[in-house]
C-alpha cells in the first residue's frame, strides 16, 4: 500500500510518552510533530497504560493487581470463556477487541477529535505482538502462555481484534492508519528451549497484520533478524538506529526488496535516554545518519532511495523521561528532519 505522500524523511514521534493529561500530551504532538500521530501511551499516568496490560486487558481470565500492575491468567476462568473469545473471532466481532478509557487514555482522547480538525497525514496505533504478550504474560502457576499451544492461539485472537478494532476506529480520523506491532522478544524464536519454531511465530504476527485495516507496521528491539520479517507483510519497520546501527548493515542487502513494496524505514535516530541527550546534537546525528547511509550505498542502494522511504524517530519509548527532557528530544527529532529535509531537497 502507497503512503498518499513521500516519507522523506519526515518526523513521527514514538507511542510512548511521560505526560499524565492524555490532552496536553496530544496537543504538543499536534504542535511538533504531527506528520503521522500517534495516539499516546501514558504509563506514568496509570500502570494500565503499560504496553504489556494495554494489550492484554479484556483477556479471558485476567487478573490484574491494580497497585503492582502485575497480572496472570486464572485457568478455569480463561478456559471456560475462550469459546466466546474464538466466536468472536470468527464472527469480526471487534466488541470484543475495543480498548476502554481506563487503559488507553490518549486513544480515547484521540477519538473525541473531529477527524477534519486533524490535520496530519497519517495516524498511529499499537499493540504488544503475540509473541512478546504470550512469553510475558503467565497462568496461575506462573507458566508463560507461549508454552500452552491453545492459550497461544487465543492471544493471537485477542491480538487480532483489537487491531482490529483500533483501526478501524482510527479510520474514522483518516484514510492513512499505520498499526504498529511490537515484539521485542521476538528473537525469542531462535532459542532451542521456545515450544515454537521461526516460522510459527511469523505466522502468529501474520495472523494479527491479517486484521489491520491500514499499513502494517513492526517495532524491533535488540538484535533481531530481519532476514524472516522482510519476508512477511511488513510495510513499516521501526528500528533502532541509534544504539543499534549494526542491524541495518547486517540487513542492507534485502533493502531493495523491501522498498519496492513499498516500505518505510523509520529510523529511530534520536537517543531515548536524558544522557545522551545532553550531548547530541542535530550536526552529530546527521552525521551518525549520513555515515550509515554511505555503508549500505556499499549494497549498490542509492542514498536518494534510502531517503525518500525514511521517516525520522526516537530510538525507543520516551515515557521514562521528564516532559521538559522529552519534548527536548521530539523537538530535536523535528530539527534533524527539517535539516535532512533541507540539505537533500526533499519534497
Amino acid at each position: 500500500m502507497p503512503w498518499s505522500f513521500q516519507p522523506a524523511c519526515l518526523p513521527i514521534a514514538p507511542s510512548g510518552l511521560p505526560y499524565r493529561d492524555p490532552s496536553q500530551a496530544l496537543k504538543f504532538l499536534l504542535q511538533n510533530s504531527a506528520t503521522v500521530l500517534p495516539w499516546p501511551q501514558l504509563p506514568q499516568r496509570s500502570v494500565r497504560e503499560q504496553s504489556f496490560l494495554q494489550s492484554s486487558a479484556g483477556f479471558p481470565g485476567l487478573v490484574l493487581d491494580k497497585l503492582t500492575g502485575q497480572a496472570h491468567l486464572e485457568r478455569p476462568c480463561a478456559e471456560a470463556e475462550l469459546d466466546q473469545l474464538a466466536l468472536a473471532y470468527l464472527q469480526g466481532d471487534l466488541v470484543f477487541g475495543a480498548m476502554r478509557g481506563e487503559d488507553a487514555a490518549g486513544l480515547t482522547e484521540l477519538l473525541r477529535m473531529p477527524g477534519p480538525w486533524l490535520e496530519v497525514r497519517a495516524i498511529s496505533g499499537h499493540l504488544l505482538g503475540p509473541i512478546s504478550l504470550a512469553l510475558q504474560l503467565t497462568d496461575d502457576q506462573k507458566r508463560p502462555l507461549l508454552y500452552n499451544p491453545m492459550l497461544l492461539d487465543a492471544i493471537i485472537q485477542h491480538l487480532a481484534l483489537k487491531a482490529a478494532w483500533q483501526t478501524n476506529q482510527l479510520a474514522n480520523l483518516t484514510n492513512k492508519v499505520l498499526f504498529c506491532v511490537e515484539e521485542p522478544f521476538l528473537d525469542v524464536c531462535y532459542s532451542p528451549f521456545c515450544p515454537i519454531s521461526w516460522q510459527q511465530g511469523i505466522e502468529a504476527l501474520e495472523r494479527v497484520f491479517a486484521a489491520v485495516k491500514g499499513f502494517r507496521g513492526l517495532i524491533l528491539r535488540g538484535k533481531s533478524d530481519w532476514t524472516p520479517v522482510l519476508q512477511t507483510s511488513v510495510e513499516v519497520l521501526v528500528f533502532d538506529a541509534y544504539y543499534d546501527s549494526s542491524a541495518i548493515l547486517a540487513h542492507a542487502v534485502f533493502l531493495p526488496g523491501f522498498f519496492q513494496r513499498p516500505g518505510t524505514l523509520v529510523w529511530g535516530l534520536i537517543p531515548a535516554d536524558e544522557a545522551a541527550l545532553q550531548t547530541e546534537t542535530s550536526a552529530t546525528l546527521i552525521a551518525h545518519f549520513e555515515t550509515l547511509l554511505t555503508e549500505i550505498e556499499v549494497v549498490g542502494l542509492p542514498r536518494e532511495k534510502i531517503l525518500q522511504r525514511a521517516l525520522i524517530s526516537t530510538s525507543g519509548s520516551l515515557a521514562h523521561l521528564s516532559i521538559e527532557i522529552a519534548e527536548k528530544a521530539l523537538k530535536l527529532c523535528v530539527e534533524v528532519s527539517n535539516r535532512l529535509r533541507e540539505t537533500y531537497s526533499l519534497a
